[in-house]
């Protein structure tokens, strides 16, 4: 007995301290989220509305580098001087008509200090005016585009967020087609071992049951790459959790048409104002051409103390005029790369109010055929279901085989998956459409 004991407490100590150890181990952790919550976590954490940030506080330094065209610039210099020379030290010349000096005069070492604090003020600067309004302008663009990708990386994240919430509702479609074909196999099963149907019955049953494990499968990998594109577009870690509070909502039966507003969408105004900034970019490259005026004061302090004690203070007030006559091709070459990049802005420009216009219509379009399709897969619905229902009815009662049975069910999983793609699809296309025509109610929906 106590050789028993003693074999069974090791295996007693084992078993207590296994579920200790699982417990202890990490587990990933779960958050709950919301539509509203995604949509915050994306404007404050998404790549591409950080980028847009990033720009847009380049463009604002570069229009505070500007303001040195304009504000004084005041400078402070000291220089401290020690010459040993050969030269300072040599016999002064005799000056004809003047006595001459017995011994001469050595002024080695000469050493000494310069203090100075001095003022330029511009007074004329054309290409600093010019480049102030360029870089304004380049503000204005970054920041109506910020405007635009905020509103892009909005509706991609109610794309991704409903694209996690239908594949996980497939699956729960799946999973419920994968039970009634389990429930057919079963009725199959019965009805052959008391020989009121063939074993092709059960055959095709069993293929059903294999055929909807497999799909389910392949749902469930779906919602894990769905979820991974929302962590994606929500800038948040692989390894946290989420689970989606809100349903895919009815999508919109109507939607006003706003074609009148494309030349007004945030994303056109921002090349607009990038034009505008090139064109004052020309303006500020062919003003290389043109003279500078500033006004210069200066405040220093000479001291000389060996050999000769010199002390001064000195004031120096004037107007400088500096113009550059010839700069071997290089303003000329300035303005023409500042021309064609005005070029570009402009043909870019005009290709994008050529694709809003597109855009527009293919959105619209879309999102009334998906509205039609989820309507009609929604009618569907219904008679599917019943149909499964009669048939497998049928096939308990002897009525029918299992070919119908199968038929009908794949028929109801069909409407179910078809209801559920054309809803979210129907949704996605109402948001596209909005964002197309450059509407305030672009990536705010709330279910």
């Amino acid at each position: 007995m106590q050789y028993v004991v003693r074999a069974i407490l090791p295996l007693l100590l084992l078993a207590l301290t296994l579920p200790a150890a699982a417990s202890a181990a990490p587990r990933q952790r779960v958050e709950t989220l919301s539509l509203q919550q995604a949509l915050e976590l994306a404007q404050a954490q998404n790549p591409e509305v950080l980028l847009g940030r990033v720009r847009q506080a380049r463009a604002e330094a570069a229009r505070l580098q500007t303001q040195r065209g304009v504000l004084p610039t005041v400078t402070a210099d000291a220089t401290y001087l020690h010459a040993d020379l050969g030269l300072l030290e040599a016999p002064l010349p005799e000056i004809p008509g003047t006595l001459p000096l017995a011994g001469g005069v050595s002024l080695d070492p000469f050493e000494g200090t310069i203090l100075g604090v001095q003022l330029v003020q511009p007074l004329v600067n054309v290409g600093a005016w010019h480049a102030r309004e360029q870089a304004q302008l380049q503000v204005e663009a970054a920041r109506t585009g910020l405007g635009r990708i905020s509103a892009e990386v909005a509706v991609t994240t109610i794309e991704a967020y409903f694209a996690a919430v239908t594949a996980a509702a497939q699956v729960e479609a799946e999973a419920g087609a994968l039970a009634a074909a389990r429930r057919a196999l079963a009725q199959a099963e019965a009805a052959h071992r008391e020989g009121l149907v063939s074993r092709l019955d059960v055959l095709n049953a069993r293929t059903r049951v294999a055929e909807m494990e497999a799909r389910l499968g392949s749902a469930e990998a779906r919602v894990i790459a769905a979820e991974s594109a929302l962590q994606e577009t929500l800038g948040i870690d692989d390894d946290v959790s989420i689970e989606l509070t809100d349903p895919v909502p009815d999508p919109p039966l109507r939607l006003a048409a706003g074609e009148e507003r494309l030349l007004q969408r945030a994303d056109v105004r921002a090349l607009q104002q990038a034009v505008a900034a090139a064109e004052a970019g020309v303006k500020r490259a062919q003003a290389g051409h043109l003279p500078d005026v500033n006004l210069f004061a200066r405040y220093q302090r000479v001291d000389l103390n060996n050999p000769l004690d010199y002390d001064e203070t000195d004031w120096i007030v004037g107007v400088t005029l500096g113009w550059t006559l010839f700069s071997g091709f290089g303003v000329a070459g300035a303005v023409d790369e500042a021309q064609a990049d005005a070029w570009r802005r402009r043909i870019e420009l005009s290709a994008r109010q050529r694709r809003v216009q597109s855009e527009a219509s293919d959105t619209r379009a879309w999102w009334q055929a998906e509205l039609q399709a989820w309507q009609s897969a929604t009618r569907s619905i219904t008679g599917a279901e019943e149909a499964q229902a009669l048939a497998e009815r049928r096939y308990a009662e002897g009525l029918n085989d299992m070919t119908e049975v199968l038929q009908a069910q794949a028929s109801a999983l069909g409407a179910r998956t078809r209801a559920l793609q054309a809803r979210y699809k129907a949704v996605v296309a109402a948001q596209r459409y909005l964002l197309a025509i450059g509407a305030q109610d672009a990536g705010r929906l709330t279910p």
